[in-house]
């Protein structure tokens, strides 16, 4: 099995879905309505783990009327992480204010339901570290990380994971954090279907992506793939 910590997975058809029986997922949301379609996925297909939330770019058009909707979720489902939930400065800054009522939400219910968050945060790093600090949340992980170097140990001294994503071969910040992190704090992610520099990611990217870190980190494949499905179980519960 490979462990697929961050797919949209409600973007892909039901074909592709199904050919990704091989694969651990941990299926992220956008909105109240995909949050609905992922668990939904979870309930029909045993290797999906759901997560719910609203991304920072969803918010804009998100009533506050939604959290108590999804909240309501979380109380009736099995839910396993609150996500893709974060900040954002780099793309949507028009919103940040907003951004920060629901991220704050969020936070307590990660910490009221014990689950971990799976955050997004372009240009917004610190604010999301300190805000997680702050309430004391035991769980998360970053997601598809290019921010500084020092914040990444202090995010990895916290216990908190980091994600690499196969854009890695391409984009070289984010190889940069792959070659620093801590193999006790990497997980693996394909982000997918989004595509970035013309290369769709999908889940079937992570055996390749598995390779080009373990020769990145200079470990034996064998020993990249174990730790991170150890991680991947101890984070999820599974």
């Amino acid at each position: 099995m490979y462990f697929d910590a961050h797919c949209h997975l409600h973007e892909f058809n039901e074909e592709e879905i199904r050919s990704f029986k091989d694969y651990i997922i941990v299926a992220v949301s956008d909105d109240l309505e995909s949050s609905i379609k992922t668990i939904k996925l979870a309930e029909n297909y045993s290797n999906v783990l759901p997560c719910v939330g609203v991304h920072p770019w969803s918010i804009d058009e998100a009533p506050v009327s939604c959290l108590k909707d999804i909240e309501k979720l979380i109380a009736l489902y099995e839910v396993r992480g609150i996500g893709e939930v974060g900040l954002d400065r780099k793309f949507v800054p028009q919103t940040f204010s907003k951004q920060l009522k629901f991220f704050e939400k969020f936070i307590r219910l990660s910490v009221d339901y014990g689950l971990p968050m799976n955050i997004h945060a372009p240009d917004a790093w610190r604010d999301v570290y300190e805000l997680l600090i702050r309430h004391d949340v035991e769980k998360a992980v970053i997601h598809w990380y290019t921010g500084p170097l020092d914040l990444l140990e202090e995010l990895t001294a916290k216990g908190y994971y980091i994600s690499i994503n196969p854009a890695v071969e391409i984009q070289k910040k984010h190889m940069r954090i792959a070659a620093k992190v801590n193999l006790r704090c990497m997980l693996v992610e394909s982000d997918g279907p989004y595509e970035y520099r013309g290369v769709r990611l999908t889940p079937k990217l992570i055996p390749r992506l598995l390779k080009v870190l373990a020769k990145a980190k200079g470990v034996k494949y064998e020993e990249l793939s174990s730790t991170i499905a150890l991680n991947f179980k101890r984070l999820f519960k599974i």
